[in-house]
């Protein structure tokens, strides 16, 4: 969502965003009954309280998009331009920082290591020669 575009189909407006979040106190007693049309309390969190930027967004950080001419690159996330973050519906990005905000053991949340891994591997991209890019 672009904070000048507004986009239905991947936005949540407040109303809808606090009927999310509300719903997930009811929606937990209906997982037995209905398990395919509940989310886990993390999901349920995550588009409650999305990140706030690109930069905090595991997807965004995760995955590149490119254009339908498979060149040109989305920046900088699938929404590209200036993306409202507070209102993003993106499934994917509420599952990955579902994930994130885990703790494994109790105590050592999963976006730490997915922060650090992320800052191993541009480290060892500094590293590597540049490859050339076929004509």
């Amino acid at each position: 969502m672009e904070r000048a575009i507004s986009n239905a189909c991947c936005m949540f407006v407040p109303h809808s965003k606090s009927q999310v979040a509300s719903g997930s106190r009811s929606g937990f007693t209906s997982r037995a009954t209905r398990p395919k049309l509940t989310m886990p309390k993390g999901m349920i969190d995550a588009y409650a309280h999305p990140p706030s930027s690109p930069d905090e967004c595991v997807f965004a950080r995760t995955t590149m998009t490119l254009s339908a001419d498979l060149n040109t690159k989305i920046t900088p996330c699938q929404y590209g331009g200036a993306p409202d973050c507070t209102q993003c519906g993106c499934i994917a990005s509420a599952g990955l920082a579902a994930v994130a905000r885990h703790q494994l053991f109790g105590f050592i949340p999963v976006g730490a290591i997915f922060n650090g891994s992320l800052k191993i591997g541009e480290r060892m991209r500094r590293l590597r020669p540049v490859e050339p890019t076929p004509a």
